[in-house]
């Protein structure tokens, strides 16, 4: 079948128009077994006229009037997939022929799937939440991404290159963003994407991107015993959280909210495994009300990463709220603890302990923020083991990547993995959250921040711990915990100078 047939046959299930962008990039999918030579042959313009594909004016003015069509009508109906529809035909009608017919053929959808691509760039104020592909779900999944960012304009100023993609069809749209089902391992949702809520008239939260700054608390809890990681069969392990933590987590949990809030927050991020449901469904509580009661309270505040906590269902699962409470969605870690723990009295090599994870990677969020950029979560060994998260954070062109995590060792764990996300897809800023309790007493180190900085001609990932000082550490032996505060400068002059972590400043809650 030819496109013009396939949007026919599938008609009943399209109830939008990226549902269309599905049926457009699964047929050229299918159609296209190379997908180099067909950009390059079919759908590129050359200097020299004669090399042309003689169908690419009337193609690209096919592109224009679905864009228009899109425009004109605002939403999606029968008229306009009728519409469409008719002038697929004709459009196929006046093919001349060129090179490969299948080729030439699926020219067509591929500028249908353009126009699309360019509608779907004026729509950023309609935030749905994706994918955005609800009716048709063949192959792939559609999602709709926000070009710039805070880091944008400091990025075009100091020259960073342009992201090194693969050519392939996929990567040939500004806006769209198409994950394959063929990526999602067993199991796996696709990620849910969310576009966070701020009134036209919140002069706070919108001023934020102006200013160029933003700040990133993270919360390590202390290091007092939250949890046992008792074996529940095999060799897998599940978390049980002690009774001295049930007792007084969320009143801890609360108060280092509140003194991450005092410090005027954009972004908090608690670490892994301490904070269980209770505490996750306590923080959205203490945001709703708060925005209720005293919303000028927590005026600068974005969202929080409710840490992650172990569940009933025996699953690490990290919880998303925006500001005012509201559960933007979940991570599931997908990626599980394993490692063969030596026994040190004993000569034998010791035993293997493996995260018991139940549903890895069920869901998984990816957020928003108007201005500011997309925020991804991932949980500890998600980073460690980085294949899926590296994968997604370059599909999506993430702009910030929040982890927490439970790991002795912040350098080998995550530090070159995220330098070396960052110097993938350039403009992408990353903060790991460690908890105390995962460490030895003398360990100054509590998370990571990586930040992008252009060295010659290369953008490159550049390091900052967070970490104690030495008068700090002291008072860590009676810890009520504390909070670290990150300003992150996306000033030209800063960016340049590599200096985007303008300060890591501590303090007790």
């Amino acid at each position: 079948m030819d496109i013009y047939e396939t949007i026919k046959q599938a008609m009943k299930d399209l109830k939008s128009v990226y549902d269309l962008a599905a049926v457009c990039y699964d047929y050229l999918q299918l159609q296209i077994d190379n997908q180099i030579r067909f950009i390059s042959e079919y759908v590129e313009f050359s200097d020299n006229p004669k090399q042309n594909n003689p169908n690419q004016n009337d193609l690209l003015k096919f592109s224009n009037d679905m864009k228009e069509l899109l425009l004109s009508e605002g939403y999606w109906n029968d008229r306009v997939a009728n519409m469409i529809l008719v002038k697929t035909l004709s459009v196929k009608n006046r093919l001349k022929p060129f090179g490969e017919d299948i080729y030439n053929t699926a020219s067509i959808a591929y500028f249908l799937l353009m126009g699309i691509d360019l509608y779907a760039e004026s729509q950023f104020e309609n935030a749905q939440n994706a994918p955005l592909n609800q009716g048709y779900q063949g192959n792939s999944f559609i999602y709709r991404c926000q070009k710039e960012s805070i880091l944008s304009p400091a990025a075009k100023q100091n020259h960073f290159r342009e992201t090194i993609q693969a050519v392939e069809i996929r990567n040939s749209f500004s806006c769209l963003k198409i994950l394959e089902k063929s990526e999602l391992k067993q199991g796996m949702q696709p990620p849910k994407m969310v576009t966070l809520s701020i009134d036209k008239d919140d002069f706070a939260r919108n001023s934020l991107a102006d200013n160029q700054l933003l700040k990133i608390v993270t919360i390590p809890w202390g290091s007092e015993q939250t949890c046992r990681f008792p074996k529940i069969q095999g060799n897998a392990f599940r978390i049980e959280y002690s009774d001295s933590y049930k007792r007084g987590c969320i009143k801890k949990a609360l108060t280092l909210l509140e003194a991450a809030v005092r410090h005027k927050a954009n972004i908090i991020v608690f670490p892994e495994y301490v904070c269980c449901p209770e505490v996750q469904e306590a923080i959205g509580k203490y945001l709703r009300d708060t925005r209720q009661e005293d919303p000028n309270k927590i005026k600068d505040l974005l969202m929080v990463i409710a840490g992650s906590g172990w569940t009933e269902d025996d699953n690490n699962v990290a919880a998303v709220y925006s500001y005012s409470g509201k559960l933007l969605g979940t991570h599931y870690k997908y990626a599980s603890f394993d490692k063969m723990m030596k026994d040190t009295q004993a000569d034998n090599s010791g035993e293997r302990w493996i995260e018991g994870l139940r549903n890895p990677g069920m869901e998984s969020i990816i957020v928003q923020i108007p201005k500011i950029g997309s925020v991804m979560t991932a949980i500890c060994r998600d980073i460690s083991n980085w294949d899926y998260s590296e994968k997604i954070a370059r599909i999506f062109q993430t702009d910030f990547l929040m982890v927490p995590a439970w790991s002795p060792s912040l350098h080998h764990a995550f530090q070159s993995q995220l330098e070396s996300m960052t110097a993938a897809n350039t403009r992408t800023c990353s903060v790991v959250c460690n908890c105390c309790a995962a460490q030895s007493d003398d360990d100054f180190e509590k998370g990571l921040v990586v930040t992008p900085y252009k060295s010659s001609s290369r953008v490159v990932g550049k390091t900052r711990m967070i970490r104690l000082n030495k008068l700090s550490a002291e008072r860590c032996r009676h810890c009520r915990g504390c909070i670290f505060c990150l300003t992150l400068s996306f000033h030209p002059q800063d960016v340049v100078k590599g200096r985007m972590v303008r300060s890591i400043r501590n303090f007790k809650a």
